[in-house]
């Protein structure tokens, strides 16, 4: 765990690293979350604008790994706050170019609220601004994970059988896009969390929704999918061991 004391400007970006991976890790959240608070308090205490934002991020982001372990609304109203304050630090600092990633959380919040109308929004604002992005000229495959959102809320607002093609299409544009493979290619972690969240995303809706006798055999089959992905070749190198995914594909497992 870090200490406060500890950090200084030239061992930062370094903790920083370190800190989102551990974020990843099952076992490491509550680790995480503090030393993202006192990365963050850092951050703003020296005028790193951009860095204060993604750690407002990374702390959401772990509150959100919390909810979707234990369904405690406590985590999502702590996720909530964490945007908040975010939104509330991007308009104070005219820092626009956030607006994105601010978008594509609250979008992840609302769907949490099962508000899908304006999830579905808030999606489409992310996509739409979503060239602003500071990391969006690294990483253009942060558009197919936006998109991803966005066709699950279509689940829940219009025509199951479009929707399902919509998935397997933009399930196979990760490995048959440039933006796809660029993001395998550099950072095959990323890419398989993005992409097998695709399809049990897919799989918790169709159970939501009552579906499940009609799809048990395609739900079985996507989990296969998904989980081959979280199963790298050794020369591969990771920074997660894909324990919230597992995790999630185990629970639709038990249902099924």
């Amino acid at each position: 765990m870090i200490v406060k004391e500890s950090i200084n400007t030239l061992n930062f970006p370094e903790l920083r690293r370190i800190t989102s991976q551990k974020r990843e890790d099952l076992a490491n959240q509550k680790e995480a979350l503090a030393d993202t608070k006192l990365l963050r308090e850092f951050a703003m205490e020296n005028d790193l604008k951009d860095e204060s934002i993604e750690l407002f991020l990374e702390e959401a982001l772990i509150h959100q790994h919390f909810f979707m372990e234990t369904q405690d609304s406590l985590y999502l109203q702590e996720m909530k706050k964490a945007i908040t304050q975010a939104s509330e630090y991007l308009k104070a600092n005219n820092l626009t170019h956030w607006e994105s990633r601010i978008a594509r959380f609250m979008g992840r919040i609302s769907d949490y609220e099962k508000n899908y109308q304006a999830a579905a929004d808030y999606y489409k604002e992310a996509i739409a601004k979503i060239h602003l992005d500071p990391i969006f000229s690294k990483n253009k495959a942060l558009r197919l994970e936006l998109e991803g959102f966005l066709i699950i809320d279509e689940f829940h607002l219009g025509n199951t059988e479009e929707t399902i093609l919509k998935v397997e299409k933009l399930f196979q544009d990760y490995e048959q896009t440039s933006e796809g493979l660029e993001l395998k290619e550099k950072d095959y972690t990323t890419w398989a969390i993005w992409r097998s969240g695709l399809l049990i995303n897919l799989c918790k809706t169709l159970i939501e929704l009552r579906k499940l006798e009609l799809y048990r055999e395609k739900i079985d089959e996507w989990l296969r999918l998904a989980e081959s992905d979280l199963l790298p070749p050794k020369e591969v190198e990771t920074w997660s061991d894909f324990s919230f995914r597992q995790n999630e594909i185990a629970k639709i497992r038990e249902v099924i």
